[in-house]
């Protein structure tokens, strides 16, 4: 399994103990999908997702925050959906 998609699953069963796994795995594998992380229909990761995977988690927070603040100062709104969050 690629690397991105094992953390996927790890935070997802972190905040979901009792979750089964295999619903954890169908969960990441949609949204990395989705964020193209993996190609679509597989979880086979793209050339993004193979880098992120072998991001630290704060090194991906860091590209995140800097791709959103790219956007903000070429004038590009994007509404993230936050429902859920705390």
């Amino acid at each position: 399994m690629p690397a991105i998609l094992d953390d996927a699953v790890k935070s997802i069963m972190k905040k979901n103990p009792k979750m089964s796994e295999s619903s954890a795995y169908a969960i990441a594998t949609k949204q990395l999908q989705k964020s193209g992380d993996l190609k679509e229909g597989t979880q086979e990761p793209t050339k993004k997702g193979a880098r992120r995977g072998e991001m630290s988690k704060a090194s991906r927070a860091k590209t995140r925050a800097k791709k959103y603040k790219m956007e903000r100062k070429e004038g590009r709104k994007f509404e993230r959906n936050t429902e859920g969050r705390d």
